[in-house]
């Protein structure tokens, strides 16, 4: 498999994960790099060449984890499902980015804009605020028959993230 790019797992990112009942689609919500060696700038009581034969089983990898929050399912035939999918993945399942067809697709089923996961993403707390403005922001640009609604709504969520900000801050 080829070494997917920054833009791939970008926050925001729409993906799909393929199952036996379809397409699991879902948003990258967070995306955390994990490097074994940090932490160890400690004296070592061996030299980093000597490490694999006192511990043959550890594994120097880096690594790129993303947290995929699941909106929804593409089924075969081209029906789409929004909300929280009624099926689980497996481990090992691979993801990948989903076109722009796909997504226009999941988002206009029957020919009508549909965000029904909108309050699903929004549970998520000022999270959830910024994920939700960077998907309309994404929506607008594939959906522009739809830009008068989705700037509504952009307009909200902006709007409650501000005066979320203002509730915050009075605690």
């Amino acid at each position: 498999p080829q070494t997917p790019e920054p833009t791939h797992y970008a926050f925001g990112t729409l993906v799909g994960l393929e199952g036996a009942a379809g397409t699991l689609v879902g948003l990258i919500y967070d995306t955390r790099l994990v490097n074994p060696e940090f932490g160890n700038l400690g004296p070592r009581l061996s030299p980093r060449e000597e490490l694999l034969s006192f511990s043959p089983d550890y594994l120097a990898e880096t690594a790129t984890l993303v947290g995929i929050l699941a909106i929804g399912l593409l089924r075969p035939g081209g029906e789409s499902q929004q909300g929280v999918p009624t099926i689980a993945v497996e481990v090992g399942t691979s993801v990948r980015t989903l076109s722009d067809g796909e997504i226009v697709g999941f988002h206009r089923p029957g020919g009508r804009l549909r965000v029904a996961y909108l309050p699903q993403v929004l549970a998520h707390g000022p999270l959830g605020l910024a994920l939700a403005q960077r998907m309309l922001v994404q929506l607008e640009l594939l959906l522009p028959d739809d830009r008068g609604r989705l700037q509504v709504l952009a307009s909200t969520v902006g709007w409650r993230a501000a005066v979320g900000g203002i509730q915050e801050g009075r605690r």
